[in-house]
């Protein structure tokens, strides 16, 4: 079962891509709220997201947003504000990451689970009805027709 739920408020409960958050932050940082300034916010939202999740820090994201400025020349407000903006573009990131891996490693967790521990009805049934003799001679039986089942067999390799 994933962590996340499609029900809830946030956009961290529900799963979803923090690039959308990411350019709604560009979005504001560089005054930029036109239908045309989509592919310059997708962009660089793109591009903070992979900084974040190559361990960059606030400090060089807002160093980032700062060489934008530059590059293009907005916004032209003072003080910038790069910082309080990279710290929550930061974030934004990360928490987006924490959870996809967080997610991951509660996924792989019960795949191997479910590997190590099948739970059959025979099984079940066996811990639950058996003495523990019993339960030792059954699952040695189990043992010993598995072991038969993934020998390989030589008896018609030779027959002629």
């Amino acid at each position: 079962m994933p962590m996340s739920r499609r029900s809830e408020s946030s956009w961290v409960d529900r799963g979803e891509s923090a690039i959308p958050k990411l350019q709604l932050a560009l979005a504001h940082f560089f005054e930029r709220f036109d239908e045309a300034d989509t592919p310059f916010l997708d962009e660089h939202a793109t591009i903070v997201f992979g900084m974040v999740a190559a361990d960059a820090t606030d400090v060089q994201i807002a160093m980032y947003l700062r060489g934008i400025v530059r590059h293009v020349g907005f916004p032209t407000r003072e003080p910038l504000g790069s910082r309080l903006y990279a710290i929550s573009m930061w974030h934004i990131a990360k928490v987006a990451l924490v959870r996809d891996a967080a997610e991951l490693a509660l996924l792989r967790q019960q795949a191997l689970k479910a590997r190590q521990s099948p739970e059959t009805l025979g099984n079940w049934l066996a811990d639950r009805l058996m003495t523990p003799d019993e339960l030792q001679a059954y699952h040695q039986h189990i043992d010993a027709v598995t072991n038969q089942e993934t020998e390989p067999s030589t008896e018609s390799a030779y027959a002629d």
